[in-house]
């Protein structure tokens, strides 16, 4: 019995070490990590912003669905630690970042990355389930040498989509066809890749849906004259829900917007973005912050999200090029300064807000996010 009752301690006793010892090991790592952060010359800076980048491709680190700090190995066991559907958009950020620079090295992983998602058949290897699979979808199209291989690959991202339109002819971007809410995350997640498909494989349709995704946002999910969407709006009612000026969700709109823009074809269409897009690049002058960064909420300038920054960066570059408006090049660089103060010593740049647990609740801890190293990538690309 005394055997029994001690080797059920002993169990106790590991499972109580392995729990905590998580616990712990997360804490260092977070803890110490940012010894001499921001310590950076300009040049070597991108360059370890980039060499990261290029080693993430092999390994992309998780971002957390979980705000949790203690009984970690819990999350791990319920699946409540990590989301294949967010990982989709940390790569395809990387690809991104790394396919539209200068370094043919880069822009080789990147393509080799782009690749090895896809099988000899032109399938995904990891066939996508959710709408999220959109911008994954955009960087191995952009990244193929040859799209027609990959086109199988292509249309099965294109049929989760189609699954996921409503009657309004709206992309939903959880819960299916039948769930109401609109998220701004889908302008930026859907928006561009059906633009481009639509571009490469002669399919004008996909280009309408493009478009009116983004100009129903434009009409229902932006707060009035200022160009700050909410998290989402209700397709029924026409009502907004959540907050205005999520740092984030202000990204997905200007990548939806930017991306879009590049790839559509319809002359209305592309004037229609082009006035959207110099109208956020003015009305969003005055929440850059003093450092150059932009806030979790842009008009709280108390607040602080690189992965908001290192977007509107590089949508502040494009804007610089589209318009030749030298003060949207200030803004871009003093963006870029306030990330590099926030990149570790390993490459990494920190401060990125957290996955989103829903419409209104965001994440408390601010942390790596492969999404933001591939944005700011992108923006360096635009110099």
């Amino acid at each position: 019995m005394n055997k029994i009752i001690i080797g059920l301690m002993a169990v106790a006793l590991a499972v109580c070490l392995i729990n905590y010892g998580i616990d712990a090991f997360f804490y260092l790592k977070n803890r110490y990590c940012r010894f001499h952060i921001g310590r950076w010359k300009q040049e070597e800076w991108e360059k370890a912003v980039e060499k990261k980048a290029v080693k993430w491709l092999k390994k992309t680190p998780t971002v957390k669905i979980t705000d949790n700090s203690r009984y970690m190995l819990l999350d791990f066991l319920n699946g409540k630690y990590r989301s294949k559907t967010i990982q989709s958009w940390q790569k395809a950020a990387l690809i991104l970042g790394l396919l539209e620079g200068q370094s043919e090295v880069s822009k080789k992983a990147a393509e080799a990355a782009a690749e090895a998602l896809i099988d000899s058949s032109g399938n995904w290897k990891e066939p996508p389930v959710a709408v999220d699979c959109g911008m994954l979808s955009y960087a191995v199209l952009k990244a193929s040498s040859d799209p027609q291989k990959i086109k199988p690959a292509m249309d099965i991202s294109i049929a989760v989509i189609k699954k996921n339109i409503n009657e309004e002819r709206m992309v939903s971007y959880t819960g299916g066809k039948e769930n109401p809410d609109m998220y701004v995350d889908t302008i930026g997640l859907v928006c561009p890749f059906l633009a481009l498909y639509a571009e490469i494989f002669q399919s004008s349709e996909w280009e309408d849906i493009a478009f009116y995704q983004i100009k129903m946002f434009h009409q229902y999910g932006l707060y009035e004259n200022t160009a700050l969407p909410n998290h989402a709006f209700h397709i029924k009612s026409k009502l907004p829900l959540g907050v205005y000026g999520w740092g984030r969700g202000t990204a997905w709109y200007v990548i939806g917007l930017m991306d879009t823009y590049k790839n559509i074809k319809k002359k209305e269409y592309k004037d229609s973005l082009k006035e959207w897009i110099f109208d956020a690049a003015e009305k969003y002058l005055v929440y850059q912050r003093q450092d150059g960064g932009f806030g979790a909420i842009l008009q709280r300038t108390q607040t602080y999200d690189s992965s908001a920054t290192a977007a509107l960066a590089w949508f502040y570059m494009n804007c610089y090029k589209i318009f030749s408006e030298e003060k949207y090049k200030k803004i871009a660089e003093k963006c870029m300064k306030k990330l590099l103060s926030c990149t570790r010593i390993t490459g990494a740049i920190d401060w990125c807000q957290g996955d989103t647990k829903d419409i209104g609740v965001f994440a408390q801890t601010y942390d790596l996010m492969p999404f933001a190293q591939g944005m700011a990538l992108r923006a360096m690309d635009l110099k």
